[in-house]
């Protein structure tokens, strides 16, 4: 297979990958000389079938299992621009090489056996990093901080099934005491407990904080979504509900990452479309970090305000006062808060933003700043950390109620079934086309 690494566009440099058994074969037809050497550096020309020379080129072989895919593999760092790396990536394909798939090569490298899953994860986080932090974090994980966390956990749980197998094959010859099975188990759920009470703060890290704006039609919320963002996203006119579907967009405050979902006007109405749109931003507030309850200093606090507010009173909010800048006194205004939580500003002209952004942090610091950095950065090692937890907890209760051995042993092999799961050795083709569907091509 075979892919240009760089993104498109041009610079000084492009990189074109080739992997497989003869990656080796058609790369010295290309460059019309023998790689004697693996992961050493060569200069010559890049030749197409007819024999003209397509780019003088650095050409670098690895051999199995010394490379990325743990295959043989080829990288040709040419000239940066697109003609030229299309020209010679159109050349290896000429000459019996496929186009790779997104992120083939990194998952070659997981079937292969030079990463697990999570580290596999961990290198499209790294890609995508918008932060120090979350960089560091993604970093960690390629070098198998959490793998070998979780590593530590399996063992733990293969040797608690093997006390148990062995009490229950040679009890009359082995007494393994329940206490230390208890105990043993108990040690693994207290650490999983610990992981997934600081959970949440990794995956902010490294995914963001979700940050939604919700309220009744035409109060601004597309007009405050463009400003913040500082970039026309969404449509803005007079027409209340303008906006039927979520839009979003990224943006960086005080270094802390956030990804932002205008929804539509929230209100009684019959128009079936707008209906979708505005069940989709119930389901989009239900599910954000932190809401912007976004209202009309012109109008008040109205009834449709009050038919909203009853659907996100339980979650993590602040009140913003839209369209100050048409009011005379600020006082008039009744606060829905008996705090200082109420911020005013005005999107048509930004007054007010700097305030916003105060408060936001204010809001969401609890969630990424609670002193410890949990290395769960995904919401699927989320998901199977705590079907693990559960599965723990039952073995524990099961033990507590003096149920036979046999018994604990189903609920220590799910946990280790969906352990598995989690580093990659328990794997099916749609959960690798899922995770590896993200990647770019090339890696």
């Amino acid at each position: 297979m075979a892919a240009i690494a760089t993104p498109p566009g041009v610079g000084a440099i492009g990189i074109v990958r080739l992997s497989g058994a003869k990656s080796w074969e058609i790369a010295q037809l290309c460059v019309q000389r023998a790689i004697k050497e693996e992961r050493k550096m060569f200069y010559g020309n890049f030749y197409d079938s007819d024999g003209n020379v397509i780019d003088e080129v650095i050409f670098a072989g690895f051999k199995a299992p010394r490379s990325y895919t743990g295959e043989d593999m080829v990288e040709v760092y040419c000239h940066g621009g697109v003609l030229i790396t299309q020209k010679i990536l159109e050349e290896f394909l000429r000459k019996g090489a496929r186009l790779a798939k997104n992120g083939e090569f990194t998952r070659r490298a997981f079937l292969n056996g030079k990463i697990d899953l999570i580290k596999a994860e961990s290198v499209l986080q790294i890609i995508e990093a918008k932060s120090e932090e979350s960089l560091k974090l993604a970093i960690d994980n390629l070098k198998g901080k959490l793998s070998g966390e979780i590593t530590g956990v399996r063992k733990a749980l293969i040797d608690v099934l093997s006390k148990i197998e062995v009490s229950i094959d040679y009890g009359d010859d082995i007494d393994v005491p329940r206490e230390e099975i208890f105990n043993d188990i108990s040690n693994v759920e207290k650490f999983l407990s610990e992981k997934l009470s600081h959970a949440n703060r990794g995956i902010h890290v490294s995914t963001g904080v979700t940050l939604a704006i919700v309220g009744k039609p035409n109060v601004g919320k597309s007009t405050l979504l463009n400003r913040l963002l500082v970039e026309d996203r969404a449509i803005v006119t007079d027409i209340p509900g303008t906006t039927r579907d979520v839009i979003k967009g990224e943006i960086k405050i005080k270094g802390i990452h956030f990804v932002i979902s205008d929804t539509a006007g929230i209100r009684h109405t019959d128009d079936i479309v707008e209906k979708i749109g505005i069940e989709k931003a119930i389901r989009e507030a239900s599910q954000a970090d932190v809401l912007i309850f976004l209202l009309d200093s012109t109008t008040g606090f109205t009834q449709e305000d009050e038919y909203i507010l009853q659907i996100i009173k339980e979650s993590n909010f602040i009140p913003v006062w839209n369209k100050i800048d048409k009011i005379e006194n600020v006082d008039s205004i009744s606060k829905i808060s008996q705090t200082d939580n109420d911020v005013f500003v005005s999107a048509a002209s930004g007054y007010g933003l700097r305030d916003l952004e105060d408060k936001l942090i204010e809001k969401v610091k609890p969630l990424i700043t609670d002193g410890h950095l949990s290395h769960i950065t995904s919401k699927r090692q989320l998901e199977h950390l705590h079907l693990v937890n559960e599965s723990v907890k039952r073995a524990l209760k099961s033990l507590n109620e003096n149920y036979p051995l046999d018994i604990v042993s189903i609920d220590i092999r799910n946990a280790l079934s969906e352990l598995d799961k989690l580093l990659g050795r328990n794997f099916t083709e749609d959960l690798l086309d899922n995770i590896f569907a993200n990647f770019c091509v090339g890696k």
